[in-house]
């Protein structure tokens, strides 16, 4: 009996289990004599028994198709993603703040059901799933951003990587709105941020990861949104960017990081004229002018090619070959900054096109011992590829890039093969009306323009996408790729 109160004590109750099902789920619990026991199930039992066995704590709240995207991300798309270097945003850095963010955990799981899809085409399983992850994504990421971006020191660099896997789900999904929604606001609190976090251990991981988008869509959307100059910062990102390669301990890496990353800045540069004698003041570099980054780029392609010669690995070979291709590209482009606007122009350079191809061949065949990334975010091959299908109207390079893009399924963010085989498909055949195969195409029956084109669609759940040609003339004409 209490002596104070006068009353009978009846013991300690236990407390309201306040833990989430999920985990109260996991365990059994067990009665005896008014005693509450716990005892912990194995995964065998739990099975037996119908029950959800719960490996960390990442996964408690999520259902059961969450968890299996989950692990497919983690073990199989995050490589992917990466392209062909070691990437340690995409495989190492994500998969430590999606532990603890559920923004970025469910954005994974998002681009992980993509990835499914794209390697079963033929399933249609849940078309819904990987846009409602998407939504789960952007509500967590404004919850976070409301409450606790003032407790947390890291909350920016959280909402730095949520950015960067929003953008990349939106690729793959082919949202172009919302790409350029995400990469505006991104880049420029990455470009704020980093004025005072410069010493940050993610820092030049996040900068660089950013770079590599802008890289990706300045190709998937024709430079188009950088004309209007939308990124003012941009140019001293990438320039802080080529100061960190710079300080990279792996030579091979660093050179060939540098010579992607240097070709790019000359285009941003100034992508419509390469005059040597009119400096870039609107970008911010008044000291730098196009003629100086066509000399360093020219300079570094000589140092890499040295490198890789000696290199034994074929991670590293493969990766040069990548390489190769946009180099060979950007010789293109550079010369036909020089064009008039005829498209026979363009026929000068089929010895760039003709190593294009037979690189690309070499690289989807010389290396099947290592894992090919057919589902990557970066720029690849793809991009380089379907300008040299596009521009180059020798038949025999032609049916090689139709050849290349049939056998083999691949997508790099917007890019994928079975868009470009429509795509170059419809030009092949619009240009070729009547003409026997290897014939010379007349200027008159060339397409200077094709491309596709995204069709505004409010439910995001299957995004519609047309190709767009005009003839010389101006004539517009529109074929759907998708209902």
């Amino acid at each position: 009996m209490c002596t104070r109160g006068g009353r009978v004590c009846q013991g300690y109750t236990a407390p309201p289990d306040k833990r989430t099902r999920e985990v109260r789920d996991a365990r059994t619990a067990r009665t005896n004599d008014g005693a509450l026991n716990i005892v912990h199930v194995g995964q065998q039992q739990v099975q037996s028994a119908g029950l959800v066995y719960v490996r960390d704590g990442s996964q408690v709240g999520l259902s059961r198709m969450e968890r299996d995207y989950l692990y497919s991300f983690r073990s199989y798309t995050a490589g992917q993603c990466a392209g062909y270097h070691f990437d340690p945003f995409w495989q190492v850095l994500v998969h430590q703040v999606s532990e603890s963010c559920p923004d970025v955990r469910h954005a994974v799981i998002g681009i992980g059901a993509l990835h499914r899809r794209f390697s079963n085409p033929g399933s249609n399983r849940n078309d819904i799933f990987p846009i409602r992850q998407s939504t789960k994504a952007i509500a967590c990421l404004r919850k976070s951003m409301m409450t606790g971006y003032q407790s947390d020191p890291a909350a920016t660099e959280k909402i730095l990587v949520a950015c960067v896997v929003l953008v990349t789900f939106a690729l793959f999904q082919g949202d172009v709105d919302a790409v350029r929604c995400h990469l505006q606001a991104g880049t420029k609190l990455l470009w704020e941020w980093r004025k005072k976090n410069t010493k940050s251990p993610v820092a030049s991981i996040l900068l660089h990861t950013f770079i590599q988008l802008h890289i990706h869509w300045a190709s998937a959307t024709r430079l188009q949104d950088y004309l209007e100059g939308g990124y003012p910062y941009l140019q001293e990102l990438i320039h802080d960017n080529l100061v960190d390669i710079s300080a990279h301990a792996d030579e091979l890496s660093k050179a060939t990081m540098l010579v992607s990353v240097q070709c790019w800045a000359l285009m941003f540069s100034d992508p419509v004229s390469f005059d040597p004698q009119h400096t870039n003041l609107s970008r911010g570099f008044t000291w730098d002018t196009p003629a100086n980054k066509v000399h360093r780029f020219k300079t570094q392609v000589e140092e890499c090619s040295a490198l890789h010669r000696k290199t034994g690995s074929a991670t590293n070979l493969r990766a040069f070959i990548a390489l190769q291709i946009q180099i060979e590209m950007m010789q293109v482009i550079l010369a036909s900054t020089t064009f008039s606007g005829s498209e026979t122009e363009w026929d000068p350079l089929l010895p760039h096109f003709q190593r294009v191809v037979d690189k690309a061949e070499m690289l989807l065949s010389s290396f099947n011992h290592l894992p090919d990334p057919l589902f990557s975010v970066k720029e690849g091959f793809l991009g380089s590829l379907m300008l040299c299908g596009l521009k180059c109207r020798d038949w025999t390079v032609r049916q090689k890039v139709l050849a290349i893009c049939r056998k083999y399924n691949r997508r790099e963010g917007m890019f994928s093969t079975a868009e470009a085989v429509l795509l170059l498909q419809t030009v092949y055949d619009f240009e070729s009306a009547g003409i026997p195969p290897g014939e010379n195409i007349p200027e008159s029956a060339r397409v200077p323009m094709a491309y596709i084109a995204e069709h505004p669609n409010l439910s995001k759940f299957n995004t519609k996408s047309h190709i767009r040609y005009c003839d010389r003339n101006g004539n517009w004409y529109s074929k759907w790729l998708s209902p």
